[in-house]
């Protein structure tokens, strides 16, 4: 039995945590299952168990005996880093054979989760260097009183065995301790001599102006929309919340040294700055003048001029007009006249010696050819030099021959085909009106992308701008940082073949909160969208979580795939067992509709037989309510009875078994393949030592199965005999 520690909450700042053990030679039935509540009134405060500790969950029950029937929060930490959160169940009574006892409220910490899998990565890469025994992984339990008790986990172990005990790869122990991002990282040298750069595009809109106060109210800026974001559909990942960086405001200096430091330590080369300038009139300025007069951010830049007019549909439209664009010759020719003092600040970005400026929609500017001639010989004059004026490809202008301009620049979403998801599939309400597209579909219809002009490829983390345009929101599903790698990697592969000797590959963007397309480290995934950007940017090797991912196999370089091949030749066993069990690397199963042809001839609950039903989603009555939206787990354990034979290889299935006389051909069963032997169990029942009594969970979907009651029981199939045992708990399926 674990340790469990003491401390009240306003005293356990600098103190030692004051041990109040439950010893092995403690009665089981104190520390599994307390017959009466008379008996937690005395020992220790905590009452409970840890089931399972490893790198996929940590599970167990817990009571507290000051408050038996009360629930209580848990954290699980990794030195001062929270992981995941969660809470039991209230407990209640329940009968266990002949017996009455407090029932065990459960608990599960789910590790296998790829958000859980980065914080878990993150949070160890900073405690380990501590050494053997001293990361501090341990469960602090919170009652409601204002108390909190730690319990450690995977205790005296070397970093090596921890990093393994938790689920990690070999491979990853030297991924986690080896990189040190607080250094700057540096593009590889690459064989033909070129260095591909990172640009990410930068939204100044992180300030409150006096227009943005007068068009939406007092103090408004881009975190106003990101704070009313909600979710549209159950898959939608939204809302995401700034981690390291906070709520800024550009205007702070520190907040813009934050972010240079940032960037420089992920490998990202500079920003391109949006202008937004109204025939001599600029708004949101303040950032790139602060740029200019305090350096920060140290960074190198260029500007993209956001030509377009300024709505309230946030979409460049003449419809909601907040401030409109009347572009002509004699007004846009000032332009580089007023950029002049960034163009000619010697962090500005140049490409083969060409100060790169990118023009959003250069075909809204009339006689474009005669006005980039006024802006080239105007550069000249005042000293800029060359400048390489460069479209983004936006609404179908992709061709810079088309507008006059040198080369073009990919914009997505502007410049990938993908498929688009009907919302229904996704279970999203009739009242979201938006579009959903596949990112990983995005990503591939991008790979190896080639065009008969010069260009500069770009990608996007993400993409969701629900913040802005909420129900009528546009958003790509199934972002992840490993998809985003590959994209990146691919495009900087097609930079260091393009006809530009200094080549960059653009990043919509480090900052566009409300559009989803953001680098910066949020309340989701932390650095991993800049881990990558890192990875790519010195030249490592394809990450593990990539190759390891269905869904981008189809994505790899031939190299990359073989690698995948065999890491997965090594695996091949587990892989067949899951494939028999239709099972996913989650191990979430579907319900599928009936019942196993085993069932016949069972016996039903045969003599000395008996299923328990610990928890159901971590409550512990009879009946639980479940949305069939989500995901079910069950914990228990079962006895078979004692003339029960169980096969070498224990095969199970876990049936739900209509109530409704009128239904009982809508039961649905799927296959048990968790089990454990259950000691404590054997040993509160005081049971021969040759009667079986085995643990299982598992996870399953009933999304296909009809509205109704159903009863849980449990089909063993062993060697010549069959048993049926039904409990007493039941689900209650409820759409």
């Amino acid at each position: 039995m674990n340790k469990i520690a003491e401390r009240n909450v306003k005293d356990a700042k600098g103190t030692q945590p004051v041990a109040d053990p439950l010893t092995q030679e403690e009665s089981l039935q104190n520390t599994f299952l307390d017959s009466d509540l008379g008996d937690l009134e005395s020992g220790a405060r905590l009452r409970g168990a840890i089931l399972e500790q490893s790198g996929r969950e940590i599970s167990g029950w817990i009571v507290d005996a000051g408050s038996p029937t009360a629930s209580v929060a848990l954290s699980l930490f990794v030195g001062s880093h929270s992981i995941e959160e969660t809470r039991t169940d209230r407990a209640a009574p329940a009968g266990i054979g002949s017996r009455n006892a407090v029932g065990r409220p459960g608990f599960r910490i789910d590790l296998a989760s790829p958000a859980a899998r980065r914080r878990l990565a993150r949070a160890l890469k900073n405690t380990l260097p501590l050494g053997p025994g001293q990361a501090q992984i341990y469960l602090r339990v919170s009652p409601d009183d204002g108390e909190y008790f730690e319990i450690p986990l995977f205790e005296n172990m070397a970093p090596d065995e921890l990093v393994i005990a938790l689920g990690f790869s070999d491979a990853d122990y030297s991924d986690l301790l080896i990189p040190d991002n607080n250094g700057i990282v540096t593009p590889a040298p690459d064989p033909a001599g070129k260095q591909v750069r990172h640009v990410c595009f930068y939204l100044p809109q992180f300030h409150s102006f006096a227009e943005n106060d007068r068009w939406w109210g007092p103090g408004f800026t881009e975190w106003t929309n990101i704070s009313r974001m909600r979710p549209q559909f159950p898959a939608h990942q939204s809302p995401w919340l700034p981690a390291d960086l906070g709520f800024y405001d550009v205007r702070l200096t520190e907040t813009r040294r934050q972010q240079a430091d940032l960037a420089r330590r992920y490998g990202i080369h500079g920003f391109c700055y949006y202008v937004y300038w109204f025939q001599g009139r600029r708004l949101l300025e303040r950032p790139l003048e602060l740029l200019l007069e305090d350096g920060e951010p140290d960074l190198p830049f260029c500007i993209c001029w956001a030509n377009e007019n300024w709505s309230r549909r946030w979409d460049g439209s003449d419809a909601e007009l907040l401030l409109g664009q009347n572009h002509s010759l004699d007004d846009d020719v000032r332009f580089i006249d007023d950029m002049a003092e960034l163009l000619l600040d010697e962090r500005y970005i140049t490409v083969d010696g060409r100060k790169i400026i990118v023009v959003y929609r250069p075909s809204l500017l009339p006689d474009r050819e005669r006005l980039f001639e006024v802006w080239r010989a105007r550069a000249r004059e005042l000293g800029i030099g060359e400048i390489l004026i460069c479209n983004a490809m936006t609404f179908g202008e992709f061709d810079p021959r088309d507008v006059n301009c040198d080369a073009a620049v990919e914009f997505p979403p502007h410049t990938i085909t993908t498929t688009e998801q009907p919302p229904a599939d996704l279970e999203a309400p009739a009242s979201f009106t938006g579009k959903i597209y596949d990112y990983v579909d995005a990503v591939r219809s991008s790979l190896g992308k080639t065009y008969d002009f010069p260009y500069f490829p770009a990608v996007m983390p993400r993409w969701d701008n629900t913040p802005r345009k909420g129900s009528r929101g546009h958003v790509f599903n199934r972002s992840s940082p490993e998809a985003f790698e590959v994209w990146l990697r691919d495009a900087t592969s097609r930079a260091r073949k393009s006809q530009f000797a200094e080549p960059i590959v653009f990043i919509n963007s480090w900052n566009e909160w409300a559009e989803g397309a953001h680098l910066e480290p949020d309340s989701r995934y932390g650095r991993a969208f800049l881990e990558a950007v890192r990875r790519v940017a010195s030249s490592e090797p394809i990450s593990l979580q990539v190759r390891s991912n269905p869904d981008l196999l189809d994505c790899l370089s031939r190299q990359e795939l073989e690698q995948s091949v065999k890491e997965a030749a090594t695996h091949v066993e587990l892989l067949a067992i899951l494939h028999r069990s239709e099972m996913a690397y989650s191990g979430l199963q579907h319900l599928r509709s009936g019942i196993p042809v085993e069932v016949e001839g069972a016996a039903e609950n045969p003599p000395g037989s008996l299923l328990v039903v610990e928890n159901v989603n971590s409550q512990t009555g009879e009946r639980v309510v479940v949305d069939p939206r989500s995901i079910i787990l069950v914990r228990g354990w079962v006895c078979p009875g004692a003339d029960f034979e169980a096969s070498k290889q224990r095969t199970a299935f876990l049936i739900l078994l209509s109530m409704d006389a009128e239904k009982q051909g809508q039961n649905g069963y799927c296959l048990v393949v968790d089990w454990h032997e259950r000691f404590d169990v054997k040993e509160y029942m005081r049971v021969e030592s040759r009667d079986c009594y085995f643990g299982f969970q598992l996870s399953f979907s009933v999304r296909d199965i009809p509205d109704g009651e159903y009863r849980i029981a449990i089909l063993e199939v062993g060697e010549g005999s069959r048993a049926l045992i039904a409990s007493n708990h039941s689900i209650i399926v409820r759409r």
